[in-house]
């Protein structure tokens, strides 16, 4: 989207002009809806992400599981990080998780037959939306996708409560809530059915950090799911596993001179407000995680 700036005197902001800090939960949200505006003019799709903790890198479950797994924790120093062969092993891994140890059943493909359905699609989705479902998968926790959703609010619920399951608990740090235009980085909706995607994972430009830009997923035929339904999700596979989705995309905004995405922080003492605006709207447990 073209540059936007704080729409309010009151809210700080980063030197680069990605993170903002509204003074307040009524600010907080005006400075959301003032985004959203801006990307609504220029007709782009613009997409939310929350996370409880502001400090939180943007990265996929499997890449924070892998890293705490193989080096005991979960952020490590970038000369190993931004290394191509930490890339590899992060590739190595996923690769047998999904297709050596874990594949879609011999019913899915049937269904791909009859529906259309992406079996592979559908078995990261499930993993994604039921994690609770697969704990016997306990290779590595999680998939290389990133839940985003189209609602500003969904996104300010993750923002807002702690937890896989919140119970309603809010949390004690301060949250983010991440705006994405997704229009601002080309054509990255991936028309290909994810087998073919994971094929070409196992090549040589793909192993060697070439063509490994994120990719969105949001196929038109899907499996009913309430969870999903519910939450409006759409999936950013992280591709390059040597950089979080915010240093892939602050390097692209460098190139092409436009804003790609602003991280809005919800400090601590807000987050009670938040909670309250949030149930004002039917945004609740009970909404986010059907049963």
């Amino acid at each position: 989207m073209k540059k936007v700036d704080p729409k309010l005197k009151s809210t700080v902001c980063s030197p680069d002009l990605r993170e903002w800090i509204p003074s307040s939960a009524e600010n907080f949200l005006r400075e959301r809806d003032h985004i959203v505006k801006v990307g609504q003019e220029e007709d782009h799709l613009v997409l939310f992400r929350g996370q409880s903790n502001s400090e939180w890198f943007l990265d996929s479950t499997f890449v924070r599981d892998s890293t705490l797994k193989l080096f005991g924790y979960p952020v490590i120093p970038d000369s190993i990080r931004q290394q191509v062969s930490f890339h590899r092993l992060i590739a190595s891994l996923l690769l047998m998780k999904f297709g050596t140890i874990w594949k879609p059943s011999k019913e899915a493909f049937e269904k791909e037959k009859s529906d259309w359905i992406d079996p592979w699609f559908e078995l990261l989705k499930n993993a994604q939306q039921y994690p609770e479902r697969y704990e016997a998968v306990k290779f590595v926790k999680g998939t290389f996708f990133m839940d985003w959703t189209v609602s500003p609010d969904i996104g300010l619920y993750f923002a807002v409560y702690d937890g896989p399951r919140r119970s309603n608990r809010i949390g004690q740090t301060d949250g983010a809530l991440w705006i994405y235009d997704g229009s601002s980085t080309g054509s990255i909706l991936q028309e290909d059915k994810l087998g073919k995607i994971l094929g070409l994972m196992t090549g040589v430009d793909f192993l060697n950090g070439d063509k490994t830009f994120p990719l969105m997923f949001h196929p038109r035929q899907q499996t009913k799911q309430l969870r999903a339904s519910n939450q409006k999700p759409v999936y950013i596979a992280q591709m390059d596993f040597r950089y979080d989705l915010a240093d892939v995309w602050a390097s692209y905004e460098l190139q092409e001179k436009q804003r790609v995405f602003v991280k809005l922080r919800i400090l601590e003492h807000l987050k009670a407000e938040m909670a309250d605006y949030l149930e004002s709207q039917c945004i609740t447990e009970e909404h986010v995680y059907p049963h």
